[in-house]
């Protein structure tokens, strides 16, 4: 059942709180009767129930993240983008056992992250040919193998972006954890990726909404979910500081398992891992058999499957708008599409971004767009 605009609104505006995780809209929730109560309770009722965040009891913060999450709401109603609350059966149960699992996530793709068996895979932004190689071998025998797994990575430079293609290689869905709203794909340059992630039977999760600032602290906050989203964690190359290492630390602390590829003494992207097995704080393994094997994974029997392709995505009544002037009107760019739509440059990017995800344009130099799926323009406009 999907909630009402005001319960949806009162949710999201409750996990926009400082220092609000699951256990605290618990509590809250359950003293106070619902989400909507907690954000419009008396200070003076809040205080009542002890030890509620400072930055929780003032009506003004509390006015003000509703207002944030109104905007969340609208923006919402354009997109295909899913808000989960902690409670919906969609909420992926391993989040709980997070450092702060989130209260509210956004998803745009559709895996059951609660009947799959899952595998991060992180590493250096300065992946090697020995990184990348390594990371492909281990996806691909792991896909030949497991049954129903998925790959979990952030979808930034390096090892991250080498586990994301490769699994889209493999033909297994892989989930990239951003640090960020789904209105945007950070880098940039991963958006081709991030839309056939999306498209090929993936997933895009965050707990960030479309107004949040790309910066580095939030890259480093979304390492948890990574972390506990994950079965088991890889680490496949690191130097011995880095976002990779942090990732590992908070898989340990949530209970997932922790493994790292070993590398030479030498190479500077391998001293991370090498720390991490030399201190017991990881098992070393060299193979997709050493990740079975540590994690007691039932192989699957080898029977040929029929390839399926996936059907044309249901477009939103601004997508059909800007799709068929780009089909329609030769050379049409940004410029264009904004003096012929009518639609704000910020609204343009974020439909395009959403074109982009359900593979049916892709971005050209000059800021133009080249439709990558057959579709009759006519049928655009019915």
């Amino acid at each position: 059942m999907t909630p009402g605009d005001d319960s949806l609104t009162a949710r999201i505006a409750l996990s926009k709180l400082s220092g609000m995780d699951t256990a605290l809209a618990d509590r809250l929730t359950t003293a106070l009767g619902s989400p909507e109560a907690v954000m419009t309770a008396p200070e003076l009722e809040l205080k009542a129930l002890g030890d509620v965040p400072k930055a929780v009891v003032p009506i003004q913060k509390r006015y003000q993240a509703t207002e944030r999450a109104r905007r969340e709401v609208e923006f919402l109603k354009s997109t295909n983008i899913r808000p989960v609350w902690y409670r919906d059966k969609h909420y992926p149960t391993r989040l709980l056992n997070a450092t702060r699992p989130p209260v509210m996530i956004y998803t745009l793709g559709d895996v059951d992250l609660n009947s799959s068996v899952t595998i991060g895979i992180v590493g250096t932004r300065h992946a090697t040919a020995y990184g990348n190689t390594v990371t492909e071998q281990i996806v691909n025998d792991l896909a030949s193998r497991i049954d129903n797994i998925v790959t979990v990575s952030g979808l930034a430079y390096g090892i991250d972006v080498a586990a994301h293609r490769a699994s889209l290689a493999a033909g297994i869905p892989t989930v990239g954890v951003l640090g960020h709203g789904l209105n945007r794909i950070y880098p940039a340059v991963h958006r081709d990726t991030a839309g056939r992630m999306v498209h090929q039977g993936g997933m895009l999760l965050s707990d960030y909404d479309h107004e949040a600032n790309v910066n580095g602290y939030n890259f480093l906050a979304r390492n948890r979910l990574i972390a506990a989203l994950s079965d088991v964690l890889v680490v496949v190359e690191s130097g011995d500081q880095g976002g990779a290492l942090a990732t590992a630390r908070l898989a340990a602390k949530c209970g997932s398992r922790v493994a790292a590829v070993p590398g030479r003494i030498t190479d500077v992207y391998s001293v991370g891992c090498n720390q991490l097995i030399a201190t017991g704080q990881a098992t070393a393994i060299t193979s997709a058999d050493d990740i079975i094997t540590l994690m007691g994974w039932q192989c699957k029997e080898n029977k040929p499957t029929a390839e399926t392709k996936p059907a044309t995505p249901d477009l939103t009544p601004d997508e059909r708008t800007l799709l068929h002037l780009i089909m329609t009107v030769p050379g049409c760019d940004n410029d264009m599409l904004a003096s012929t739509s009518g639609m704000s440059a910020a609204r343009i990017m974020t439909v395009m971004i959403g074109l982009e995800m359900k593979n049916v344009v892709t971005l050209q130099p000059g800021n133009r767009y080249e439709v990558i799926q057959t579709i009759d323009p006519a049928s655009l406009l019915t």
